[in-house]
C-alpha cells in the first residue's frame, strides 16, 4: 500500500518535507542565537521575533484555509509560499533589512502552506488509506526534521559560526534557501500534474 500512492502525493510529501525541514529547525532551533550573534538584538527580541510567527498563524492560517476553499489552485499557493520562505533567507544574509522583513516573510509561508498542504492530502488519496498516507507524511517530515537539525548544527560547527563569526551561519542559510527552492519545485510539479489529464483538477 505504501508504494501504491499516486505520484501526485508523493510531491505532496516532497513539499511537506522540505517545507518543514526548513520551518521548525530554523525558527525552533537556530533563529534566535542567530538573530543575537548576526543580528546584535538581545535574547528578548530573538524570542519575540520567533514567537510572532506562531502568533500569526493563529489568526491568518484559518484565514488562508478559506482562500484556498473558495479560489481552489492549492498548489499555486503552496508555491507561493515557498517561494516567500525561500526569499526570507538571502535577505537575512546579504542586507540590513529589518528582522521583521524576514519574520513577515516567514511568518505567511507558515500560515499559508499548512493550511493548504494537510486538506490537500484527502484530495489525492482515497479514503480508505488517509490515515495511512497521513502517517506516512509525518513520518517523512520527522525523518526530515532530524537530519536537517544535525546537518544544520554540523555546517555552524565547521564554519565556526558565533557572535565574533557571523558570517559561518551563511552555508546554514544557505542549507534552508535550497531547501524552500526545493519544496516550490515539488509544489510546480503537482500543480503541472494536477491541470494535466493525468490530474484531478
Amino acid at each position: 500500500d505504501l508504494w501504491r500512492f499516486d505520484r501526485s502525493f508523493w510531491y505532496l510529501v516532497g513539499l511537506c518535507v522540505t517545507f518543514y525541514s526548513v520551518i521548525f529547525p530554523f525558527r525552533s532551533t537556530f533563529s534566535i542565537k542567530y538573530f543575537q550573534h548576526a543580528h546584535g538584538v538581545t535574547l528578548q527580541e530573538a524570542g519575540a521575533l520567533n514567537g510572532y510567527v506562531f502568533l500569526a498563524a493563529i489568526v491568518a492560517t484559518p484565514i488562508f484555509g478559506l482562500l484556498a476553499d473558495r479560489a481552489g489552485h492549492r498548489a499555486a499557493f503552496m508555491a507561493f509560499g515557498c517561494f516567500l520562505l525561500a526569499a526570507a533567507f538571502p535577505i537575512l544574509a546579504y542586507t540590513d533589512a529589518n528582522l521583521w522583513v524576514s519574520t513577515v516573510l516567514i511568518g505567511i509561508a507558515f500560515s499559508l502552506i499548512p493550511a493548504v498542504i494537510w486538506p490537500a492530502a484527502a484530495y489525492l488519496v482515497e479514503p480508505h488509506r488517509l490515515g495511512t498516507a497521513y502517517g506516512l507524511m509525518v513520518m517523512v517530515q520527522a525523518i526530515g526534521l532530524t537530519a536537517i537539525n544535525v546537518v544544520a548544527g554540523a555546517l555552524n560547527d565547521a564554519n565556526g559560526a558565533s557572535a565574533e563569526n557571523p558570517g559561518g551561519y551563511t552555508p546554514m542559510l544557505w542549507l534552508f534557501l535550497v531547501l524552500s527552492l526545493f519544496g516550490f519545485v515539488f509544489a510546480f510539479a503537482l500543480r503541472m500534474r494536477e491541470t494535466s489529464r493525468e490530474g484531478r483538477g
